[in-house]
C-alpha cells in the first residue's frame, strides 16, 4: 500500500512538472506574439533491448534569443524505473541553415522514481549537444549529447546524475529522421545504477 501511494504522489507531481515546462512555450508566446513563434514541433522515440524513451519537441523562435528547443518526455525500462525528463536547450551562434556543425546548450531536469529502492530522486542537469552534418543538404547527421546534475543540483538519495548519447541521424524524407545510438545514463546512488546502457533506434517525425 505505501509503495502504491509512493507511485501515484510521484506521477501527480511528475505529470504537473511536465505538463507546466510544455504550457511555458505557448505562454511565453502569447506575452510575447511580435518576438516568440513556433518553428516545428515533433515527436521523438526510440527503443532499446531494455528500455525506451519517448518525447515532445517544440522549437520556438525567441526573436533575439534565437531557436530554442522546449522538450518533455518519459524514459522506461526492464527494471521498472520511470523518469520523465525536460529539456531548454538554446541554438548557440547565428542561424546559418548550411552549416556544418550546431551547438545547443541549456538545462535538462530528471525527475525519477526507481523502482527496485523505492526511492524519488530529482536532478537539475546542464549541458548540451553537437550536431555535425555530413552533406550541405543535412541529410545524414552524428550528435552528440552530454547533461550531468553534480550533486549540489541532485536531491534525494542519489549523488549525481549523468547522461551521454551519442547517435547517427539520417533523413528518411521531409519531416521524418530515423537514428541509431548508445546511451550510457546513470544515477549515483550507494551502488551505481546504469538506467541505461544500450544500442538503440529511433526516429522523430516533425510537423
Amino acid at each position: 500500500m505505501a509503495q502504491a501511494g509512493n507511485d501515484g504522489w510521484f506521477g501527480w507531481r511528475s505529470a504537473m512538472w511536465l505538463a507546466s515546462l510544455l504550457a511555458a512555450g505557448p505562454a511565453l508566446a502569447q506575452q510575447n506574439d511580435d518576438r516568440v513563434r513556433t518553428l516545428d514541433h515533433a515527436i521523438e522515440a526510440y527503443v532499446s533491448n531494455d528500455a525506451l524513451q519517448a518525447r515532445y519537441v517544440r522549437t520556438l523562435d525567441l526573436g533575439e534569443i534565437g531557436p530554442t528547443e522546449v522538450r518533455g518526455g518519459f524514459f522506461y525500462n526492464e527494471d521498472r524505473d520511470l523518469i520523465v525528463s525536460g529539456d531548454l536547450l538554446g541554438l548557440v551562434g547565428d542561424e546559418v541553415n548550411v552549416r556544418s556543425l550546431e551547438l545547443r546548450v541549456g538545462t535538462r531536469v530528471y525527475g525519477a522514481f526507481l523502482a527496485p529502492e523505492d526511492q524519488d530522486v530529482f536532478g537539475v542537469g546542464l549541458g548540451g549537444e553537437a550536431e555535425y552534418f555530413f552533406t550541405r543538404a543535412r541529410t545524414a547527421s552524428i550528435q552528440l549529447s552530454l547533461f550531468y546534475s553534480p550533486d549540489i543540483m541532485t536531491f534525494g538519495t542519489a549523488d549525481n546524475i549523468k547522461d551521454a548519447s551519442v547517435r547517427l541521424i539520417a533523413k528518411l524524407r521531409d519531416g521524418t529522421d530515423v537514428f541509431v545510438g548508445f546511451r550510457s545514463f546513470e544515477i549515483d546512488l550507494p551502488i551505481d545504477r546504469e538506467v541505461d546502457d544500450n544500442m538503440h533506434i529511433g526516429f522523430r517525425r516533425s510537423f
